[in-house]
């Protein structure tokens, strides 16, 4: 049987205090060197903080310094848009007074050179158009050849006749034309007048026939009255 040996360590107490101070010391340079690691940290945030709030401010300057420059190409594009659209309207009134001085001038040269034209009052250039929302837009001219030419007082009337609900039915300009209030038309003009505007009729009413007379003022009696068929041109 083998004999077991016990191994006796000698007890020292004097080995314990060093080991104590040891461990004490590790626990206090721990302590210390996590303080400075805590303030360099602490250091390091603050400098990031700090860089961070300057570039916040650079980009807030910047903003608002692109927000003006955005306002102001915001005004720029209305005031073009506005100088545009008042740009546009002159030239479509520009154009409507080329329009009407051309229609002016061949009037004219029709009327020197139209040696058939009756004396006293007629009627040329009766057109009717339909429009895509149903109404019709219509023009006609009234025009005088007289010896002395000079600007007279003219009344004219206008009527639409047809078959509404299978009756024949009259309509004046007045009853289709909301421009016009009454009837007769009252106009002074040399040579002639142009006459345009747009009518609506009632429902299931079909026009067949104008009507249009003209006199002078002073007249009871019409010095020119004349049918035509209704025809839309195109």
């Amino acid at each position: 049987m083998n004999e077991v040996k016990s191994i006796v360590i000698p007890y020292r107490p004097q080995l314990i205090y060093p080991l104590v101070a040891v461990f004490l010391a590790l626990i206090v340079g721990a302590f210390f060197f996590g303080k400075y690691w805590e303030k360099q940290i602490l250091k390091d945030e603050m400098q990031e903080k700090t860089r961070l709030e300057i570039l916040a401010d650079e980009l807030g300057t910047r903003v608002a310094l692109q927000q003006q420059q955005l306002s102001t190409v915001q005004l720029n594009l209305q005031v073009d848009s506005a100088a545009l659209e008042s740009t546009r309207q002159e030239m479509i009134v520009l154009q409507k007074s080329i329009y009407q001085r051309d229609e002016e001038l061949k009037l004219y040269r029709e009327l020197l050179q139209d040696g058939s034209q009756p004396t006293g009052l007629s009627v040329a250039d009766l057109k009717l158009n339909m429009l895509d929302d149903g109404r019709v837009s219509y023009r006609w001219v009234a025009r005088q050849k007289t010896v002395k030419m000079k600007t007279l007082s003219v009344a004219a009337n206008l009527w639409v006749s047809g078959i509404l609900n299978d009756k024949e039915t009259k309509f004046s300009l007045a009853e289709l034309d909301p421009e016009i209030e009454a009837m007769p038309l009252n106009m002074e003009f040399k040579y002639f007048s142009i006459n345009r505007g747009l009518i609506r009729f009632p429902d299931n009413f079909e026009p067949r026939q104008v009507r249009i007379t003209l006199r002078y003022s002073w007249m009871e009696k019409p010095q020119f009255d004349q049918k035509y068929d209704w025809k839309i041109e195109g």
